[in-house]
């Protein structure tokens, strides 16, 4: 899977096209018996939610210390029930997690006067649990929207990558990647059975 370093930490590529598709994606190998697991720590969750631009960098380094293991294990609870939702498995017990982790952000969220016009905005004081309620709130957004129908799996055997495929012709995360792989499957089975 394509990856880098942000901080120190390893994280995916942005692939998905929307942040909640790329927050699914901190998993790599959906499909496999171990999956690879991008989101190790609080710390992860946090730079994580600051590169997708759901949390304001200040804000996130002053979260990144946090001892906040409870939060990143609702967070990965989450990620679990977002993806049932957008491909389709265990959705109604899936969108009830969705579903409640998007109300409380939006109990939380205040209107608040910026430049000349009000924004909805995540008050500060939610300390640790701001990345999960930002992560939450563009959730509920993704699964209320028609975009919900434009997800999409990646092809890829040993993937399950989501991403955003308003068209309806992209099978893979990354051509590159998963592509590459099946165009070499595919060749490797024609060579065997000609030989």
């Amino acid at each position: 899977m394509s990856r880098h370093v942000v901080d120190g930490l390893t994280l995916p590529l942005p692939i998905g096209r929307h942040p909640v598709l790329d927050f699914c994606n901190t998993r790599a190998g959906w499909c496999t018996p171990e999956p690879y697991e991008y989101l190790g720590s609080y710390a992860h969750l946090v730079v994580w939610t600051r590169e997708a631009g759901l949390l304001a960098a200040g804000v996130a380094e002053s979260l990144r210390s946090a001892d906040a293991e409870s939060v990143l294990g609702r967070a990965l609870a989450l990620r679990d029930a977002i993806y049932a939702v957008c491909t389709g498995a265990r959705a109604e017990a899936s969108w009830s997690v969705v579903a409640a982790e998007a109300e409380r952000t939006a109990a939380a969220r205040r209107l608040v006067r910026a430049n000349g016009h009000g924004d909805w905005m995540l008050p500060v004081e939610l300390g640790v649990d701001l990345p999960l309620r930002a992560i939450a709130g563009s959730a509920g957004e993704l699964v209320g929207s028609p975009g919900l129908e434009q997800v999409r799996r990646c092809h890829g055997p040993d993937c399950g990558w989501l991403f955003l495929d308003p068209p309806g012709r992209r099978r893979w995360c990354e051509m590159a990647v998963c592509g590459n792989r099946a165009k070499a499957r595919r060749h490797a089975a024609r060579r065997r059975f000609a030989g």
